[in-house]
């Protein structure tokens, strides 16, 4: 089996996390993947609080091992923030600003934090908040994406950031991208668009999109 210091950091069995995605992504997609040993996302960004709160308490039924949930800074809902502090996953993502006060925040509530970085200027800044994780997206992404690509982008934050471990983003499909991942010094990998492609995921984040009204 495949353990990465983000493994035992995370308490999951094999380096791969789910991005968040926004509403795109449900609670049956989340706990599918923290089922099978990874780590699911729950995308909090364009949903009502109401949507999220469901979302939320849905996952929590579903699956009894760590999850994410995610935020993209400048639209934070501070009510599902709020939310999500009381319910303890094991990790809070974020993407898009500087978290600033939001790392401590999470921190106070003894869950973990991850930042996703375009830039090694970010992931500098990202260390200095104090972020337990730091993921280094390249330009081949999905969304919100910087200009230099990950093949560049990873080793260089890796080595910015040392020792707080990186995980890889953009492009990433398969095994064959984990492994370069891992030789580029990342400890896992973050994917988007392979999990809405699986088998289900499409038709599980149409759902999802439909109850948040988008």
């Amino acid at each position: 089996m495949l353990h990465t210091r983000v493994c035992e950091l995370l308490g999951i069995e094999f380096p791969v996390i789910q991005a968040g995605m926004g509403p795109f992504t449900s609670a049956e997609l989340v706990a599918a993947v923290s089922n099978a040993g990874g780590l699911g996302s729950l995308g909090a960004g364009s949903r009502s609080t109401e949507d999220f709160r469901k979302q939320l308490a849905r996952t929590c039924e579903l699956t009894q091992r760590p999850f994410a949930v995610n935020y993209g800074v400048p639209m934070l809902n501070e009510e599902a923030f709020a939310l999500t502090l009381a319910a303890k996953p094991a990790l809070v993502s974020f993407s898009l600003s500087d978290p600033g006060d939001l790392v401590k925040r999470a921190h106070d509530a003894g869950i973990l934090v991850m930042h996703q970085v375009t830039t090694v200027r970010q992931a500098r800044q990202a260390a200095e908040r104090g972020v337990d994780i730091i993921i280094a997206q390249g330009s081949e992404a999905g969304a919100f994406v910087g200009t230099v690509a990950g093949l560049a982008l990873i080793p260089q934050v890796v080595d910015a950031v040392s020792p707080i471990p990186v995980i890889a983003a953009g492009g990433i499909a398969d095994g064959r991208g984990l492994a370069a991942a891992l030789v580029l010094g990342a400890q896992g990998i973050n994917i988007g668009t392979r999990f809405l492609a699986s088998t289900g995921g499409t038709h599980q984040c149409r759902v999802a999109a439909g109850d948040s009204g988008s």
